[in-house]
């Protein structure tokens, strides 16, 4: 199928990219009951995706009722698919004529259906506030859902009325006990959280035998910065604890989070300080988007 193509970089998941565009090309005319689709392997290769990717989509087209799948027949359009979405066709072909690109046709009623059906509740989970809030607000803007920012240790309060629970892998079993203990089933993922470029480049610019400090409010943090910043080239990295109040003048550099930029107080006079941010996985964020959009089906 020609016709079909996927973008990687959209906050659309790529399943849902493939059930929108042959639910198009079925409402379109361009495929008609009876019409064979590509075997998921052959379609998954064409697209250049998992295959896994291709199922899914394949699945929600047949719950949907607008393909089947017969055997030897292999997987094709329905007989009597759903009728046309005429008015949602009407609107699209309008907002082109108008100057719309497909791209930001695409991009805003993705944004319009996201609010429309952002009623799922979310909670972000982590440790520090700042972090969570920050986590929260991007996943918010990125997914067109409303996302609330929650320390782990109110999570009994801030997940009251929440359906899902998104966390870090770093904090995922903690969220998991807590939710066994709890009695609590409620849907949880993780999120992939790395350094972010600038950082890695700085600490790898630093030469043999340089030492560079972490410090961080809670330890666990600043082991993991530490452990990530120690592979990425020849310096010495060493954790400096929080309660420190020396200053540290044999520090070639001072990593501190962006969100509590006061820990550097204790840098030398010819420490360079280097604020660390951290940013949400590309393809975390698309996961999130997946899960939400399980979750909204199990309702409609």
């Amino acid at each position: 199928m020609s016709e079909l193509t996927v973008d990687a970089t959209s906050a659309t998941p790529v399943y849902r990219q493939i059930v929108e565009q042959i639910r198009y090309l079925v409402e379109d005319g361009a495929l008609r009951p009876g019409d064979r689709l590509p075997p998921v392997r052959q379609l998954a290769d064409n697209l250049g995706v998992n295959r896994n990717t291709v199922a899914k989509a394949y699945a929600m087209l047949r719950e949907l009722q607008l393909i089947e799948t017969r055997g030897a027949s292999g997987t094709t359009i329905a007989e009597e698919p759903p009728r046309k979405r005429s008015d949602l066709r009407e609107a699209v072909l309008a907002a082109v004529r108008g100057g719309m690109t497909p791209e930001e046709v695409r991009d805003a009623a993705y944004a319009i259906a996201r609010q429309a059906g952002s009623d799922v509740r979310v909670v972000f989970a982590e440790c520090n506030e700042e972090r969570a809030s920050a986590f929260a607000e991007e996943l918010s803007d990125r997914l067109h859902a409303e996302v609330r920012p929650s320390l782990l240790t109110e999570l009994d309060t801030s997940t009251a009325d929440a359906e899902l629970v998104v966390t870090t892998f770093f904090h995922l079993a903690e969220v998991r006990r807590w939710a066994h203990v709890s009695g609590r089933e409620i849907e949880t993922v993780a999120v992939v959280v790395a350094p972010h470029i600038l950082t890695l480049m700085k600490v790898a610019g630093l030469p043999e035998g340089a030492r560079a400090g972490v410090r961080y409010s809670t330890p666990h943090q600043a082991e993991q910065v530490r452990d990530w910043l120690a592979a990425a080239g020849r310096a010495e990295v060493v954790v400096v604890p929080s309660a420190a109040t020396e200053p540290r003048p044999d520090l070639a550099m001072l990593v501190v989070p962006s969100e509590e930029p006061d820990l550097a107080a204790v840098a030398g006079p010819d420490t360079e300080v280097v604020e660390f941010g951290n940013v949400l996985d590309e393809g975390s964020i698309q996961m999130v988007g997946a899960v939400l959009d399980e979750i909204r089906s199990r309702v409609v």
